[in-house]
């Protein structure tokens, strides 16, 4: 007797029925593109398409709009046209709270699932396209001293720490003060009081340490060379408290004033208008003067970039103008290593640093000492080779040497790039004074100061104030006697802005300049493209005193601040 075999598996049931039973076949359900093919078909013939046609694909019913905002699609999508797994601009420590992330529970997802991908790329469309809201803060700046005379390198110091926006202004009070709003619209203010009188603040910076308890800390520094380190909740605005208060005990060129800061818990690096650059060591709740060095060769406007090459190594990046013989200017960088607070002891017969150097000039020491210059290296635009020149050399020296300027509006570095801004050679000339009495309080700003030449001669016939010149910044690791020495090479140079530029602000190879007539560019400078994001606000023959005016620029990864006098605008990139 055979045996009986047995009945076939049952099959899986379908994700979706896509025809009515025998008993509803009168009510069958009509056949169409949309109910024919698994969600997974769908997704893999969507994941062909361009952002442009997804987006039109939503509008064609409710399925299709759930399927084309597929998290996975945008992530390639982002991945294949902005190569990176981020949105630019992202500076610190800071996350963002706006309500587009999602919350999961501990360890049940990666970081990738937080991100909304269409979001990212919307934002960062954006910014390819200029397209941004505009708004207008609240002007919260008063003032107790009077004065008659408009001092027209008065300007409003930003800052952007994730939902926080830090304003102050740089005009002479009896109480500086410094404005904190957040998402809430809900603004705190920090008085600076002087021990010294009026006094007005020159700079702020704010720390890139992960913070503690939601904490955040604060640096604001005064014309006085007096400094005072706040902490500051960054998640909500609330009354701040002062941790920390530096009072130096002489007023010198090292201290005031102080125009440029950068600060990594526990470690504080200032730069003064006599271009001193002073470190300190604020651990143990304490403020330490650990070093100071000195350039004579080296000028405002500057720009400085800390980062934690290690744990117990800082690299400090600072870009500055350069005098060119006989009267232009060019620019320079110099890189910094610094050690850390907690560097290995080495054996006593290592040489110690002197509290005072060039920091121009290549030096590389071991040291004991916690927060102190160990090696720099510096890159020059224009340098002159040593010796004999070959055509090869002489023909590279004529193009740096077409490149000089008659003067340096703003210099910035993100550490990768230098962008410079040159400036008009008819402006008035300001000279920069060596002795203490430049560090008045009615001193005007050093970002201001003009470099004319006195002959009148332009640097080239193809120089322009308008367009700003991109250099590329080369530090190869200098680990090996053999490396490579570093570079500051000539990329291009970018137009697009109607005037001469007043400010510049660079971060994450995103360049934004700011005119002085109120007009606004955005450059991808590893793209290679730019865009306009304002066009020409202001004329100079209708408000002088304004068009005039040193203006501020600052941004982060979905928002651009730019401030000209006491009015700051917002113009926010994720709507």
């Amino acid at each position: 007797m055979s045996k009986r075999s047995g009945s076939p598996p049952p099959l899986p049931p379908p994700k979706r029925v896509h025809i009515a039973s025998p008993q509803t076949a009168h009510h069958a359900i009509p056949f169409s593109f949309d109910n024919s093919f698994y969600d997974e078909l769908i997704l893999c013939i969507f994941s062909h398409l361009s952002w442009i046609d997804l987006c039109s694909a939503q509008a064609t019913n409710r399925n299709w709009a759930r399927l084309a905002t597929d998290n996975e699609l945008w992530r390639k999508l982002y991945l294949k046209i902005f190569g990176r797994t981020r949105l630019r601009g992202v500076r610190g420590f800071i996350g963002r709270m706006d309500g587009r992330e999602i919350k999961p529970l501990p360890g049940r997802a990666k970081a990738d699932d937080l991100r909304d991908w269409k979001w990212m790329f919307r934002i960062s469309s954006n910014w390819r396209r200029g397209r941004c809201s505009v708004e207008q803060l609240p002007s919260t700046f008063t003032f107790t001293a009077n004065y008659d005379e408009v001092d027209l390198s008065t300007q409003t110091h930003i800052l952007l720490a994730g939902s926080l926006t830090i304003t102050a202004s740089s005009r002479l009070s009896n109480t500086p003060v410094i404005n904190i709003s957040g998402a809430s619209d809900n603004v705190h203010s920090l008085v600076c009081q002087s021990s010294y009188g009026p006094s007005h603040l020159t700079a702020l910076a704010v720390d890139q340490s992960p913070p503690v308890a939601n904490q955040i800390r604060l640096a604001a520094f005064l014309a006085t060379g007096e400094f005072v380190i706040f902490l500051v909740n960054h998640f909500q605005p609330s009354p701040p408290i002062r941790k920390l208060t530096y009072i130096p005990p002489r007023r010198s060129n090292r201290t005031s004033p102080i125009v440029q800061a950068v600060y990594h818990h526990p470690l504080l690096i200032t730069l003064s208008q006599s271009f001193t650059i002073s470190i300190y060591d604020l651990s143990r709740d304490s403020i330490r003067h650990s070093q100071s060095l000195s350039s004579f060769t080296s000028f405002p406007p500057a720009s400085l970039v800390l980062s934690t090459q290690s744990s117990t190594n800082y690299k400090l990046v600072i870009a500055y103008a350069l005098p060119v013989y006989p009267t232009h200017w060019s620019v320079g960088a110099t890189e910094l290593i610094i050690a850390g607070p907690s560097t290995p002891e080495i054996s006593s017969t290592s040489t110690i640093l002197p509290a005072s150097l060039s920091f121009t000039r290549d030096i590389s020491h071991p040291t004991a000492e916690p927060m102190t210059v160990i090696a720099t290296r510096t890159a020059r635009a224009i340098d002159v080779p040593q010796g004999w020149m070959d055509e090869n050399k002489l023909r590279a020296m004529r193009e740096q040497w077409s490149r000089k300027v008659a003067k340096v509006v703003d210099t910035q570095t993100d550490g990768k790039w230098v962008v410079v801004a040159p400036g008009d050679q008819l402006l008035p000339y300001t000279p920069r004074s060596s002795s203490s009495s430049s560090a008045s309080l009615t001193s005007p700003s050093p970002f201001h100061c003009t470099y004319r030449s006195s002959s009148g001669i332009s640097s080239s016939p193809f120089h322009s104030s308008a367009g700003l010149q991109l250099y590329r910044l080369s530090l190869p690791s200098s680990s090996s006697v053999s490396a490579p020495i570093p570079k500051l090479t000539f990329v291009r140079t970018l137009h697009g802005q109607s005037g001469p530029v007043t400010a510049l602000a660079l971060a994450d190879g995103r360049c934004v300049s700011l005119g002085y007539n109120g007009s606004i560019w955005v450059w991808d400078l590893e793209g290679g493209t730019g865009a306009e994001v304002a066009g020409p606000q202001l004329q100079a023959d209708e408000s002088p005193s304004i068009s005039c005016a040193k203006g501020t620029v600052a941004f982060d990864e979905r928002r651009i601040l730019t401030a000209h006098g006491d009015d700051v605008v917002v113009r926010r990139f994720d709507v």
